[in-house]
């Protein structure tokens, strides 16, 4: 999945190697079809992501499939690349990004249609009314993490009653006093097995010879506590910079970040 530096050997064969699509080249912006027919690099790395996500059984069924933003660092080489696409990702309404309570700038993303499973799914007899109520909020944030108690009642027409209801719920949290975060309800459940896995990750590999490992080999290890799966957590510390990768003839080996480095370059 990674981006190659270089085009691809071959040249005996006599055609160039395919220059890789984005969101947003070579596409017609009045055929919508077309765009969203063929996924750009960063969409498919979502999926990639999403595909590492454990069964509902695992976090109890509450938590919908979710790839964190700095993991598709961890997919696509290019990280510029990576955010303006996921600009246009949520511009056009395909997947929306939640602030998490980890305690430093991290961001899921989930694609808006499994959102929106997610929160009828969890909202029982209210259901209807904080879907209708929900879509009038994405379809104002335009993929802004955060919206104003201004613009849901002045814009939106929300009452405080409507918000009421969308706390409740789970798809508002506050961020200050007039402003509110778009959440993921039982989202709690997901950044409690997040820290506490990537802890162990990390844990396993400091207790490692010169604290590094192959990737190969620490995928291959069970650690007790980790509910997200080796795979998920090897793709956030790697785009996380929490290490270094260094490409070796016997596979990607894993190296312990300095501090520096684990403030994250951002």
């Amino acid at each position: 999945m990674k981006r190659a530096s270089k085009d691809s050997a071959g040249g005996s064969s006599g055609v160039a190697a395919k220059k890789p699509r984005s969101c947003y080249d070579d596409v017609d912006l009045d055929d919508t079809e077309l765009a969203d027919a063929v996924p750009c690099e960063t969409e498919a790395a979502i999926h990639l992501i999403t595909s590492h996500f454990p069964s509902a059984a695992v976090l109890g069924g509450s938590v919908p499939p979710l790839a964190l933003k700095h993991q598709l660092y961890a997919v696509v080489d290019d990280r510029t690349m990576v955010d303006r696409q996921l600009v246009q990702l949520t511009q056009r309404g395909v997947v929306q990004l939640f602030h998490l309570t980890t305690g430093s700038d991290e961001f899921a993303i989930a694609f808006r249609d499994v959102f929106k499973r997610h929160v009828d799914a969890c909202c029982g007899v209210d259901s209807r009314h904080v879907s209708e109520l929900m879509e009038k909020v994405l379809s104002m944030c335009c993929g802004e993490v955060t919206i104003s108690t201004q613009i849901l009642k002045d814009k939106l027409h929300l009452t405080e009653k409507d918000i009421t209801l969308l706390v409740s719920a789970g798809v508002l949290t506050m961020c200050d006093v007039n402003t509110w975060y778009i959440a993921i309800p039982n989202a709690s459940k997901f950044v409690s097995a997040l820290t506490k896995g990537r802890q162990l990750v990390l844990r396993s590999l400091r207790s490692s010879r010169y604290k590094e490992l192959l990737e190969s080999e620490l995928e291959k290890r069970h650690i007790a506590g980790v509910r997200l799966g080796m795979k998920y957590h090897i793709l956030d510390i790697k785009g996380g910079d929490f290490v270094k990768t260094v490409h070796t003839t016997s596979g990607d080996l894993l190296q312990l970040a300095t501090d520096e480095v684990k403030k994250r370059k951002r």
